[in-house]
């Protein structure tokens, strides 16, 4: 119960932090990250050189504590920089599509949106000993009549998230036939309804 509970305060937190690139009743139903090995990989250097080696040098030289406290904090802004570049660099997956999100830096953020109607095709790609053993890839989506491609680089399951989307865009289709055959059916009775009532009228007159 406290997972299920813990996945619903995470959804809300995702949707306030993502809903400015939502559409209006638009819901997001998956949001989809690299692989946390990419994190770890990406902040190793500013974690060694920013954490461990100033807590080492505390240690050596506590007379120095102002210095190694400095070194210190901007050691933990830099992983903290490290993690929402990995945080904020996903794929949204909603009910009218996907929505590619691509960080570069604090102030350089980009967004491609791409409706399930428009996708053409799907594809994934593992490379390496280590993508293959820890199961992460590059998911590729292409659109139809344009050039644009989304990629998620190095993905966590690139075959799942595959099948994950082809499945809401199936949903996507089905829902959307459903409402169209709704529509239509309303469409036919409204003209029958008219046409009765019109011809109630006629008979009245004769």
């Amino acid at each position: 119960m406290s997972g299920i509970r813990f996945f619903n305060c995470f959804m809300k937190f995702s949707y306030l932090l993502f809903k400015s690139h939502l559409e209006e009743d638009e819901k997001i139903f998956e949001i989809l990250h690299r692989h946390s090995y990419v994190y770890f990989r990406d902040s190793f250097k500013t974690f060694f050189f920013g954490i461990i080696i100033p807590v080492l040098g505390f240690l050596v030289f506590p007379q120095l504590l102002v210095v190694f406290a400095l070194w210190g904090i901007i050691g933990f802004v830099g992983m903290i920089y490290h993690f929402f570049d990995w945080y904020f660099d996903v794929w949204i997956v909603t009910n009218l599509g996907v929505i590619d999100i691509e960080v570069n830096g604090m102030f350089d953020k980009n967004a491609k949106r791409v409706e399930y109607t428009a996708i053409d095709a799907l594809g994934y790609k593992v490379k390496g000993v280590i993508a293959t053993l820890l199961n992460f890839g590059d998911v590729t989506i292409d659109t139809m009549g344009t050039h644009m491609s989304l990629v998620l680089k190095e993905a966590s399951h690139p075959k799942s998230i595959e099948k994950l989307i082809v499945q809401y865009q199936e949903k996507f289709v089905e829902d959307s036939s459903f409402h169209d055959h709704e529509a239509l059916k309303d469409m036919l009775a409204g003209m029958i309804a008219y046409h009765a009532k019109n011809n109630k009228i006629e008979k009245k007159r004769k």
